[in-house]
């Protein structure tokens, strides 16, 4: 069985091998590409904390967010500082999921996690908010599960390629 890297990687790396050097190469640049995508595995980190009316959570305000945090939310992390919730997921959806769900974990103390859909260098990505109570507000660890996805799948591949470069290699064929 061969596998389909095009639909993985977006370019071919499996095909025609007229010689053990292009097997090679093939598996490099499939191990650079697991490398890049378990770089983009990191979660991202920040802090908000409550903004209240009348004693009433209302929005929340960035104290801190790390560089991979703003990459996942689609802006600049020294954008973000100072700045409220609703105002800058204002054109992202689901904005009002991840408002209940940091007020939540602010009124009942309890940690909790939701999916969003985030634009991600212009790609829609599936990204984990987990959320705990810090001080009168949050402390949120971002998670890319599509990247994970992704990265499951090239080492995948990856393991696939090599289990038939070994084959190859060790019965003297060479694949057409």
């Amino acid at each position: 069985m061969r596998i389909n890297a095009d639909s993985l990687f977006g370019s071919s790396l499996v095909g025609p091998s007229s010689a053990p050097e292009a097997e090679d190469l093939r598996l490099d640049t499939l191990e650079r590409r697991v490398l890049d995508a378990q770089q983009a595995l990191r979660p991202g980190f920040m802090t908000l904390e409550a903004v209240r009316r009348g004693g009433v959570v209302v929005d929340f305000r960035w104290t801190f967010a790390s560089a991979r945090a703003g990459r996942l939310l689609g802006r600049h992390s020294l954008n973000l500082h100072g700045k409220c919730l609703r105002d800058v997921l204002a054109g992202d959806p689901g904005p009002e999921m991840v408002f209940e769900q940091y007020r939540c974990v602010v009124e009942h103390g309890a940690a909790r996690a939701t999916l969003q859909v985030h634009r991600i260098r212009g790609a829609q990505d599936t990204v984990r908010h987990g959320a705990v109570r810090l001080n009168d507000g949050v402390a949120v660890t971002l998670i890319n599960v599509s990247a994970a996805r992704r990265a499951h799948e090239l080492t995948l591949a990856l393991q696939a390629q090599r289990t038939m470069a070994a084959h190859h290699a060790g019965s003297g064929f060479a694949s057409h």
